[in-house]
């Protein structure tokens, strides 16, 4: 009988044990799982960009930099059943190069299309392609030792039967997933900035909308109906944009011929993201001066003094297209009459003054 009873005293303590255990090793994954990033990711911006899945591999260490106050800082997180895979990372302006990558904007001879991120925040979200999204936050810092926050957030999508394109709730995931970060990222370094609230909406895909009328164009391509009969001449018919807003620091309008083909892109870049294309050494064009065009066509830039001390706003006209051959070239005329239109536009949405034209 005393024999029996050590037994189950022992198998009791036995299952304390594995209990205990369990509960030391689920605490120990609770706490990786939180405060990644330096403390800047927290476990509600994981699991809303994981789209609930539970998180299982994390990478918690900041990367070393020579920057002050530790920036940037990266960090990744996958979902337990390897269907997602994020990256967070937070950089001061320094970073606006690898940003401009990163929202497809420094190789502005492609159509992509940024989207507004919504709900006053000063952010855009990229479609990259299907299964890959990208969501950019820039914060204007007034107070602390820097400029600028950049924060950024990739999701990948792996072995699953959706896409960006078509769920909205996983880009609604992102965008509030980026948001989340960069309250967290606004506070650890005592930023100051204006924050945006909570995001009900998904971002929209732009890039895979249909293309509008030039005559009945709206937000970014509002400004280009009164191009219309000229831009006809070149073959041009249609345009995609998104929704025009003062608070995206990337905008983007594509024109599109009569055969569906979208030939050219007029992007906005302000703030931190304007100067970094600007310092770019990897970017197809220079952008010398205020203003330019290259003589033979199918690039022209200009420029436009904005407040408070930024960096001058960047609009760019670019023929995209697969080889040289490809690409449509319009005069000289007419590409100006592109930015001054679209320059003049963008530049009244952000306080900026009219553009200087080339």
């Amino acid at each position: 009988m005393r024999r029996k009873s050590l037994m189950v005293v022992s198998c009791i303590v036995f299952c304390c044990l594995l209990v205990g255990a369990f509960l030391v090793i689920q605490q120990k994954r609770k706490e990786r799982f939180e405060g990644i990033c330096n403390g800047v990711v927290q476990r509600d911006a994981v699991q809303v960009a994981a789209g609930g899945r539970e998180v299982e591999a994390v990478d918690s260490g900041a990367r070393e930099s020579a920057e002050s106050d530790g920036l940037p800082v990266k960090c990744e997180a996958d979902t337990k059943d390897k269907s997602r895979h994020i990256e967070f990372s937070v950089g001061s302006s320094a970073y606006a190069i690898q940003i401009l990558g990163q929202t497809l904007q420094e190789n502005l001879f492609i159509a992509d299309v940024s989207s507004p991120m919504g709900g006053g925040w000063t952010g855009t979200l990229t479609v990259q392609d299907p299964i890959t999204a990208h969501a950019t936050v820039v914060l204007k810092c007034s107070s602390g030792r820097q400029e600028y926050l950049l924060v950024s957030v990739k999701s990948l999508l792996v072995d699953t039967d959706t896409h960006f394109s078509e769920n909205k709730s996983e880009r609604l995931g992102l965008a509030q997933a980026v948001a989340s970060v960069s309250k967290e990222a606004n506070k650890q370094w005592k930023c100051g900035a204006q924050l945006g609230k909570k995001i009900r909406r998904a971002p929209a895909d732009a890039i895979r909308s249909r293309a509008k009328p030039l005559a009945e164009a709206t937000g970014t391509c509002r400004s280009m109906r009164k191009l219309t009969p000229v831009a006809k001449t070149w073959g041009i018919t249609k345009a995609i944009s998104t929704e025009s807003t003062g608070e995206a620091p990337a905008q983007d309008c594509l024109l599109v011929d009569t055969k569906g083909q979208q030939v050219y892109r007029l992007s906005a870049l302000t703030g931190p993201l304007a100067e970094g294309y600007r310092e770019s050494g990897s970017t197809l064009a220079k952008v010398p001066g205020k203003a330019g065009r290259e003589k033979r066509g199918g690039w022209a830039w200009a420029s436009a003094k904005c407040p408070d001390g930024q960096s001058p706003a960047l609009f760019t006209a670019a023929s995209t297209g697969l080889g040289e051959d490809d690409r449509l070239k319009v005069s000289a005329d007419f590409e100006r009459e592109l930015l001054k239109a679209f320059g003049s536009d963008m530049a009244a949405l952000h306080g900026c003054e009219k553009p200087t034209l080339p």
